[in-house]
């Protein structure tokens, strides 16, 4: 097992124990102070830029050719992100708005330029962001000369992402032994995987 899956592994049975001892079920031991700082250590998480992937390493990451041809492994570590991210960006399960005509606002600009700022700074878990600038700045760079969206092409762009988006719509979850739809605590705009690493 690699060191990201074992990181992965004892942070869900972390998780699990704490549920657990907060639940009150039998035989689950209450988190030590030792198990608290272990968890909160800051080897336990990556050293990558934390927050929302800018759009156009996005589009980059889905679209690109070169790019492409990376492992999902090769690629987060240039873009100073997590494997999981450009997986999810590279399967569509997050981003399903960017498409292949995607073009960058002024916003996605800036963006990608803090984006590339922060790689060598110290991220919000203490530790130093590391991933390849030149990469970064050369997919930006080549962004920009291709041109930059227009004010209708911006409100098209807002508007997709926008329909992709349900903030606060219950979803139904499975039914449970055949009996009503359970919606309770269900929704769409709860917390991300993505979010949760931020």
């Amino acid at each position: 097992m690699n060191r990201q899956n074992t990181l992965t592994a004892l942070a869900l049975a972390s998780t699990f124990r704490m549920a657990e001892a907060d639940a009150g079920v039998e035989g689950a031991a209450p988190e030590t102070a030792e198990q608290k700082a272990k968890r909160a250590a800051a080897s336990n998480f990556l050293s990558i830029v934390r927050g929302r992937l800018p759009l156009i390493f996005v589009h980059a990451l889905r679209f690109d050719k070169t790019l492409l041809a990376m492992s999902n492994k090769d690629a987060a570590s240039k873009f100073a992100t997590s494997v999981g991210k450009v997986f999810d960006i590279r399967k569509g399960r997050n981003f399903a708005y960017i498409g292949e005509d995607f073009k960058p606002t002024a916003e996605d600009v800036t963006a990608a330029q803090g984006w590339i700022d922060a790689v060598g700074a110290e991220n919000a878990k203490g530790l130093t962001a590391q991933g390849d600038k030149t990469l970064m700045q050369n997919t930006l760079d080549s962004y920009k000369a291709a041109g930059l969206a227009t004010a209708e092409q911006a409100a098209a762009q807002s508007a997709a992402r926008g329909a992709t988006r349900q903030v606060g719509v219950k979803k139904e979850a499975p039914a449970a032994s055949g009996g009503a739809p359970a919606t309770e605590g269900v929704q769409a705009g709860a917390p991300k995987a993505d979010d949760l690493l931020s």
